[in-house]
Formats: C-alpha cells, sequence, structure tokens
C-alpha cells in the first residue's frame, strides 16, 4: 500500500503574491512577512527583540549569525513610557 504524501505549498493552496517590492538595498526576503527588506535590519529586529512577530524567527537567527560582528556597537534607544 503506498503512503500519499502531501507537498506543503499544495497542502496550503496557492500563496498570495509579496506585498512589497525589492528596493535596490534589499537583499532578503521576510517569508513570515512576505516583504523585502535589508537583512541587517532584520538582524536588528532579532538581536533587541523590537518586533513581537520577529520572536523565534529562524532566518532572523540566521541573519543575525551573519551581521553579528557589524552590529556589536550598534544600540536601540527605546523610549520610556511612563504608567
Amino acid at each position: 500500500m503506498a503512503e500519499r504524501q502531501e507537498d506543503d505549498a499544495t497542502s496550503e493552496g496557492p500563496r498570495p503574491a509579496p506585498w512589497s517590492r525589492r528596493g535596490p538595498e534589499d537583499d532578503f526576503f521576510c517569508l513570515r512577512f512576505r516583504v523585502w527588506y535589508p537583512s541587517r535590519d532584520c538582524a536588528i529586529r532579532t538581536k533587541f527583540e523590537t518586533a513581537q512577530g520577529c520572536l523565534d524567527c529562524d532566518q532572523g537567527r540566521f541573519n543575525l549569525k551573519r551581521h553579528a560582528g557589524s552590529l556589536r556597537g550598534v544600540r536601540v534607544f527605546v523610549p520610556f513610557e511612563d504608567a
């Protein structure tokens, strides 16, 4: 008896087109949000956890490793809000 294996692409149905066009500085396509932008921005979001949707993302971890050297001195300003 042959087992049926479903391809991920066919089981999910057709995927919509990307939401953004690729700009001249964009070198990374985010699979989660389906947008083009610079991979260094992805690495910053991953390192500083600035976007909830970017937490636990394998692409973000890869980009962080790729840009780790250039991010050593980067700091992110988070404005203080009164509760």
